[in-house]
């Protein structure tokens, strides 16, 4: 199965007439996760042909309103939709005590739908979502308050199965070659035993996205991406004001191809830029460093 991400709010700080406010959506088949909630980004959405309906989880880096506005009035939509299904949300320390804030002050209206908040906390970890094919860990990164980047995955799959072998070892068409492609042995009516060795090919690993914003660069990131199919990573200035974004707890672009280099993730999808940069030659000026970068454009999708 494959993943799929749509940028949904590309631009750093706030929105433009060309880029909205951070969002990202990480979208496999019949189900999809949102990373980060700027302004607008339900509309961008639907804008991209998600389904809200089939909204997984709300993935929060931080709590700055250009990664954070738009996720109240995205609870507001699911529950006048009389959306039944939980919804996770995953955050830094604060966000529940600012979401149970606002739903004191009538501003959620988020009706008979539970919303599943789960505070990230020390050096992260797994974010559960029940029934989601998705598997989603955490991981602290360096930014001017708490922030957290996030990746998520697809489980591993079973290697492909050698039908042809497994015949020629007398197992009968039906259940026992599903066991076999499973990994489990199976006893066939003489009473032998095939193992799936031999049988068998090398498990399939999942597909997997990384997404780091808002941060300087940091051991975390690379952790995060580490043999990733796509990191997202934030470059909101090029590299010639790498002191500016350092002080502001930013990267360069220049510097998310380095972490990217350095986790031997397959591409580098660059986001979170500043209305005063260009977002191709923020990516030009890193193709030296990792040569699959690509510049995020509002609901320009990227296949995984």
């Amino acid at each position: 199965m494959r993943l799929r991400i749509v940028p949904l709010g590309t631009s750093a700080g706030r929105p433009t007439l060309q880029r909205g406010a951070s969002a990202l959506a990480i979208a496999a088949e019949g189900s999809w996760v949102m990373c980060d909630c700027g302004e607008g980004a339900q509309l961008a959405a639907l804008r991209a042909g998600l389904s809200l309906s089939r909204l997984d989880a709300v993935l929060i880096t931080h709590l700055h309103g250009d990664h954070f506005n738009g996720l109240p009035g995205l609870l507001g939509t699911l529950g006048l939709e009389g959306r039944q299904r939980p919804l996770v949300v995953a955050g830094p320390e604060g966000i529940t005590g600012v979401l149970e804030h606002l739903a004191r002050a009538g501003s959620l209206g988020t009706g008979d739908m539970e919303v599943r908040v789960f505070e990230q906390e020390g050096n992260g970890g797994e974010v559960r979502i029940a029934g989601s094919q998705f598997i989603v860990d955490s991981r602290p990164l360096e930014h001017r308050v708490q922030t957290y980047g996030y990746r998520v995955a697809l489980p591993d799959r079973p290697g492909n199965l050698d039908v042809e072998k497994a015949d020629a070892a007398g197992v009968p068409r039906g259940p026992l070659l599903a066991e076999l492609k499973a990994g489990h042995a199976v006893t066939l009516r003489d009473g032998r035993i095939v193992s799936p060795d031999g049988l068998v090919g090398p498990t399939q690993r999942g597909a997997a996205v990384a997404y780091a914003l808002d941060t300087i660069p940091c051991r975390s990131a690379v952790a995060l991406a580490r043999g990733a199919d796509a990191l997202v990573h934030e470059a909101t200035y090029e590299h010639a004001r790498a002191a500016l974004a350092h002080d502001r707890g930013h990267s360069t672009g220049v510097e998310a191809a380095r972490i990217a280099a350095e986790a031997e993730a397959a591409r580098l999808v660059l986001t979170h830029f500043s209305p005063s940069v260009n977002g191709d030659s923020v990516a030009d000026e890193a193709r030296s460093i990792h040569p699959h970068i690509i510049p995020a454009e509002d609901l320009a999708e990227i296949a995984i």
